[in-house]
């Protein structure tokens, strides 16, 4: 149909000089000439309309087609999903396990099984979704071009009223299913045509780009077109602040200005905006490329960036950082990753994918803030739906997934596995003030698969303020920190007891035990 009423529209359009030659007539005058032309203008202007209305059923037509091979496409998949997994989908969308003989599938085949379940549901769910408002987009373009709705709009020409009629066509975008889960996400987002995913990442990005359950290059895509936005909207912030300083508005950093206290965040927040730029643009020799996968200017501001594609690596890690992160210091979060995917990549894991994750407000300042367990409880569902993301959009077979936290980072991972039952495979705690459980089986996975470390000179240990430290646990993995040159300590004077706030910052330097053994544990290797 698509393909037909193209031919047609395009047939029209290409008789536009002989239509227009019919309503002149050159050499012939008086009434009989004026009442032909005028008769000839009206046939003109009603083709004119015509053709308005056969572009606009045209683009609509041809939507739909694209929509409906998509569709297809992801029925078929679906279907075979769900044989794989041995379920079966009925007519009415139910998703049955069929009959089978011989002996019941062990523990682990059924919570595979039933977790396949939930995403067959979620594709069932978003395939009916869309093929109504299809659907139903397209009967409303019948409708407006059948009531006349659909004008040339004051054409001159065939192809001008072509044009008129196809910028009143089109399927709408519909929008992610409203509080929908990684899984409900991702199988709206496999429902959408490429056409209709390039149109939301061109005109849209905000719609997708911090959206858990979207493919991590499309994130990538959509927060890169964003990026230079919010980079511009600051510089604007800051001239306009600059301009109303009465002393100089050419020099921001006078102490007795007003102003000076949130034009320094906004440079903050620019430079943090800049490093991120230059990551994703300039990687450094040996780095991995970068993939913006959130980011929010707002309060402190936001963002997550990992060293490596995690949808298509075999081994992904997330790294939690604590008290006083925020956007303005993302380059020394991101630092830190790339380090640890070349440890992990010197433990053989040659697939790595580590992500900073700034993805909290996280406490300003160790006294009060991070004394009090707020901050960590207001991140654990949205670290909890990200490491959810993380698994729904990872092709193939599941990626080896660790939690890495410093800090209160520790302290945010904690809750939200022992609240949210993380998906993760291991945890790895450094420098940590408590985590709240007091044995690592309480944190939803093996004990074994729980890891921590400590400084022998970091105060963090001094202070257990969120229960008990997990180098303390009796049934964790603890692993050793520290320079391996014997020339280089931590230790601190002995009027603060040896103790040194120096150590609690080393662990990712590159002759730290620390790191090789974050770099193993993310390998999936033994630490020593």
């Amino acid at each position: 149909m698509a393909d037909a009423l193209n031919q047609r529209c395009t047939q029209l359009i290409a008789l536009n000089d002989d239509v227009e030659s019919a309503a002149k007539f050159p050499g012939w005058s008086g009434d009989a000439a004026a009442a032909a032309s005028t008769r000839g203008n009206s046939l003109i202007s009603g083709l004119e309309q015509r053709v308005a209305e056969a572009s606009a059923v045209r683009r609509g037509a041809h939507e739909v087609q694209l929509a409906v091979e998509r569709l297809t496409t992801v029925v078929a998949e679906t279907d075979e999903l769900a044989r794989r997994n041995c379920w079966h989908i009925g007519d009415d969308g139910a998703v049955v396990a069929p009959p089978t003989d011989g002996p019941p599938p062990s523990p682990e085949v059924v919570a595979q099984r039933q977790r396949v379940r939930v995403e067959l549901l979620d594709r069932v769910e978003q395939i009916l979704r869309r093929a109504t408002d299809v659907d139903a987009d397209f009967a409303a373009i019948l409708t407006r071009a059948m009531r006349g709705e659909i004008t040339e709009q004051n054409a001159n020409t065939l192809a001008q009223a072509a044009d008129a009629g196809t910028r009143q066509s089109g399927l709408s975008i519909i929008g992610p299913p409203g509080g929908g889960t990684p899984g409900d996400n991702k199988a709206w987002w496999d429902s959408l045509s490429d056409t209709a995913k390039a149109t939301i990442l061109r005109d849209a990005p905000d719609l997708v780009r911090n959206l858990d359950g979207i493919p991590v290059a499309d994130r990538d895509s959509a927060n890169r077109a964003v990026l230079q936005r919010e980079i511009s909207k600051l510089e604007r912030e800051a001239t306009e602040l600059s301009r109303a300083n009465p002393n100089d508005p050419r020099s921001p950093h006078q102490t007795d200005w007003p102003g000076k206290e949130k034009l320094d965040e906004i440079a903050g927040k620019l430079n943090g905006l800049h490093n991120i730029e230059n990551r994703l643009n300039h990687p450094g020799l040996g780095q991995q490329q970068a993939f913006l996968i959130g980011l929010d200017v707002q309060g402190d501001g936001k963002a997550i960036v990992s060293s490596g594609n995690p949808d298509a690596a075999r081994n992904v890690a997330t790294y939690v950082p604590g008290t006083g992160a925020e956007l303005a210091k993302i380059s020394s979060e991101m630092e830190r990753s790339d380090r640890m995917v070349d440890e992990a990549m010197r433990a053989d894991s040659p697939s790595t994918a580590v992500i900073s994750w700034v993805g909290y407000d996280a406490p300003d300042d160790v006294v009060p803030n991070a004394m009090s367990s707020d901050y960590a409880d207001n991140a654990k569902k949205d670290l909890d739906r990200f490491q959810d993301g993380l698994r729904v959009t990872h092709h193939g077979d599941p990626s080896h997934n660790t939690m890495v936290g410093h800090s209160y980072g520790t302290t945010v991972i904690g809750h939200a596995a022992r609240d949210e039952h993380l998906a993760v495979d291991d945890i790895v705690f450094v420098a940590s003030p408590g985590v709240g459980v007091n044995h690592a089986s309480e944190l939803g996975l093996p004990a074994e698969r729980v890891h921590s470390t400590v400084d022998a000179h970091d105060p963090i240990q001094l202070a257990p303020v969120h229960g008990i430290e997990p180098q303390n646990f009796s049934d964790a993995n603890v692993f050793s920190s520290g320079s391996t040159d014997p020339g280089k300590s931590t230790e601190g004077p002995i009027y603060q007891f040896g103790y040194n706030s120096d150590a609690h910052s080393m662990y990712w330097d590159k002759d730290n035990k620390a790191l090789a053994n974050m770099g193993r544990v993310i390998a999936g290797q033994p630490t020593f």
